[in-house]
């Protein structure tokens, strides 16, 4: 190939609108880096490894129930508005409903069984705000990115995106600033003004730029079931990520939560490109499974090779980033250089599972998918119990790496039966 076709090549993907999105939310995830990484540190610091890990295990616990709050309603809002504009009102209107009602219930649920979930050292008044902070306004934020993507509005989701995170960061210096030996409940109320301040911006933008919210009843009822695969989906992956680091303070100590909960914000860092990778395409991923497993299959290969690339990078770069977690974070999080080392694997598994999962979904397999992710959260709870209190953290990595594992290679496997099977039907109908 010459010269000159090499670079039509280039100009012609620079020139895409999948390239546009896909730098648009590089540029925020990367610009999010910092800022999380700032916040992140400032909290860390100025709480001591015990009083963060009581927050991670609050944290923790509202990321494996935050799905079921909108009840998929902002991934059915992306597949029905990407394909058909003018159902927006009505899918907005009923993601806000299902979220508002839903978050509520939950929290009340919550609140109630603190006492066995939360440690008991922390004030309710912490649990309530960082609840709120998590279960609703962060549903609300979410589902107001996933409009502007249903929209093709990908660079202004992007800039949302970076408008939240540096609320966070004013949060945390003001933390810093004006509060001296601050707790948990400190922190609580702080987390939760910059949450509801960027949830109520969001809101008001959508309703702006976009439309206003017309929810319909009708239309919420007959697409329940399918937002409840896509709940059961995302709420397994969470547990897979996350459960650990609840069940840690429980059979371990918040100490170890500590310990872990901060070695696990370095790979939330070493996904980001994923996540801005994924956030570009997974519109995409619909259009083309509408042709089914063959369409959303043939748009993953394009994106094999750099996620290659991706995937050893992040390997390496843990390797390298590990021995200075103490300089980074304080002599008392020693420990999580190991912690840091042991799941180094994550960000590369979590590669190849997106463009399974993503290929399922996009071509309507949705239910298998979440069949899948349910089979390795429960595997990931029973190893939990199993090894923390024989390992402590170790223990919980052992039960993420395994469980991970076991669903990356499932949902190949699922991928490839199904493609088999309309192939098959491909050539006896032709």
């Amino acid at each position: 190939m010459n010269l000159t076709k090499i670079k039509i090549k280039v100009a012609n993907l620079l020139d895409s609108s999948l390239a546009r999105d896909t730098l648009w939310m590089l540029f925020s995830k990367i610009f999010n880096v910092v800022m999380q990484a700032a916040y992140f540190i400032i909290v860390a610091r100025l709480l001591g490894k015990e009083n963060y890990g009581s927050f991670i295990v609050i944290t923790a616990t509202a990321s494996i129930i935050f799905p079921f709050t909108s009840l998929g309603g902002e991934h059915l809002l992306i597949k029905n508005v990407s394909v058909n504009r003018a159902t927006f009102n009505t899918y907005w209107g009923n993601g806000l409903v299902l979220l508002t009602a839903n978050g509520t219930f939950f929290i009340i649920i919550l609140l109630l069984l603190s006492p066995l979930l939360f440690p008991r050292d922390v004030q309710w008044v912490a649990i309530l705000l960082i609840l709120l902070a998590d279960l609703i306004c962060l549903a609300l934020l979410d589902l107001g990115f996933k409009a502007l993507m249903a929209v093709d509005m990908v660079n202004k989701t992007a800039q949302l995106g970076i408008l939240s995170t540096c609320s966070k960061l004013l949060a945390a210096l003001s933390l810093a600033v004006f509060f001296t030996n601050p707790g948990v409940t400190t922190w609580g109320y702080l987390y939760f003004i910059s949450s509801a301040t960027m949830a109520i911006v969001t809101i008001i933008l959508v309703n702006k730029m976009i439309g206003s919210p017309r929810p319909a009843l009708s239309e919420l009822k007959s697409n329940l079931t399918q937002g409840i695969y896509f709940s059961i989906s995302a709420s397994a992956s969470n547990i897979n990520a996350n459960l650990d680091k609840s069940m840690l303070g429980k059979l371990a100590s918040v100490g170890a939560a500590g310990i872990y909960g901060s070695a696990y914000r370095f790979i939330d860092v070493g996904n980001v490109p994923l996540l801005a990778l994924s956030g570009a395409t997974y519109t995409r991923f619909f259009q083309h499974g509408v042709s089914g497993v063959k369409g959303s299959l043939g748009f993953a290969k394009r994106l094999l090779p750099i996620l290659t690339l991706y995937a050893i990078a992040t390997v390496i770069g843990f390797w390298i980033l590990a021995p200075f977690i103490p300089v980074i974070l304080g002599e008392e999080y020693r420990e999580a250089i190991a912690a840091l080392l042991w799941l180094s694997p994550l960000p590369a598994i979590a590669t190849f599972q997106y463009l399974a999962a993503d290929t399922l979904t996009g071509s309507g397999h949705q239910k298998a998918r979440s069949i899948v992710q349910v089979a390795a959260a429960i595997l990931n709870v029973l190893l939990n119990i199993w090894l923390i209190p024989k390992f402590s953290w170790q223990g919980a990595a052992w039960a993420t790496l395994i469980s991970d594992s076991l669903r990356l290679v499932c949902l190949w496997i699922i991928v490839i039966l199904l493609y088999r099977q309309e192939t098959k039907q491909d050539y006896l109908h032709g």
